[in-house]
């Protein structure tokens, strides 16, 4: 198989962090009249470009978004893969079944499990076996046998995973966890929160596409799957979060056959059917991991989801660019 090495993008490549900074996932614009002076900052966290902006005097917003972007690459130790220091590292590697985690990451742990099973399995953070192989973990991705994704399933899956008392959990030995469908919104919600402890009124976190907001009359534009510099939709977000899952995000092509990150927990192969999901919520962490479970559940299990939850709307672009929104969406569409 001849590998198309133009076509790989790398959420970690300099190239798509440029991209992602103006344009890729979301396109951010403000529709005010006032001169209130916007004060914007950019980091690398998370795999990504992270972008917040502040509307308040000078120093009150430079102390603020310092202290969103120190909550954020807090985050971003606590759950990295990479880090041998790191807990989420060392609960891969533990020897033992019986594990006693970080409060905050066994919370967290919690919510995964109430939305694997709100998903039939769809969503799953126990992949990280899959991921490798696969060579999303980095940037030698190549198609594995089958034979290797067979193991790779072998020692992947919730099932595998019990959640006990007292931050404890129970693991079989050498299924890895990986939170990285579900960190970067939970590390919005988290800057968020420091942002208004800080008595910010007006601001915006933008973590390569999960997007989170203080204020109102904030308008997002959701990236067109297939042309990285054009926007399909505007979005308004009024105290309201969104984020988008992709097949564009992180993929590479093979003999003309786009393989992408976003991986189903059954087959272990990318997921099929849809393009890009967008899940408006109040909560980006649960918008972020809903976002994955839709675009893994397709158009009709995930729009049945979707219609079933409170406060959830979502838009969804198939695999020939129609495009599908929940009951309620299209009243947060911008002209």
């Amino acid at each position: 198989m001849k590998l198309n090495r133009k076509k790989i993008i790398s959420v970690i490549s300099w190239a798509l962090l440029f991209i992602v900074l103006f344009l890729i996932g979301f396109f951010i614009a403000r529709n005010s009249g006032d001169e209130t002076k916007t004060i914007k900052r950019t980091q690398i966290l998370l795999g990504t470009v992270v972008e917040i902006q502040v509307r308040d005097d000078d120093k009150k917003a430079d102390d603020a978004i310092s202290k969103a972007f120190e909550e954020m690459k807090r985050i971003d130790d606590l759950f990295t893969t990479f880090n041998d220091q790191s807990p989420v590292f060392k609960i891969n590697n533990q020897i033992d079944t019986i594990i006693k985690v970080d409060t905050e990451i066994y919370n967290l742990i919690i919510l995964c499990d109430s939305i694997t099973k709100l998903s039939d399995g769809c969503f799953d953070v126990s992949l990280n076996n899959i991921i490798k192989v696969w060579g999303f973990d980095s940037d030698n991705f190549r198609v594995p046998a089958q034979y290797e994704i067979d193991s790779a399933l072998m020692l992947s899956g919730w099932n595998n995973i019990k959640i006990l008392a007292e931050d404890k959990i129970f693991k079989k030995k050498k299924i890895e966890l990986n939170f990285g469908a579900i960190a970067k919104g939970y590390a919005v919600d988290k800057a968020i929160d420091v942002l208004r402890n800080s008595e910010i009124k007006e601001a915006l976190v933008n973590a390569g596409g999960e997007i989170s907001v203080i204020g109102n009359n904030w308008t997002v534009g959701i990236q067109y799957p297939r042309k990285i510099n054009s926007i399909i939709k505007k979005i308004k977000l009024n105290e309201n979060t969104i984020a988008t899952s992709g097949d564009y995000e992180q993929y590479f092509e093979v003999d003309g056959i786009r393989y992408h990150h976003i991986l189903d927990p059954k087959t272990g192969y990318p997921s099929t059917g849809l393009q890009s999901v967008t899940i408006i919520n109040k909560s980006n962490t649960f918008a972020d991991a809903l976002a994955t479970a839709v675009f893994v559940m397709g158009k009709e299990k995930g729009m049945k989801l979707i219609e079933s939850l409170d406060d959830t709307e979502v838009m969804m672009i198939d695999s020939n660019g129609n495009i599908f929104y929940s009951s309620g969406f299209e009243k947060y569409l911008a002209n």
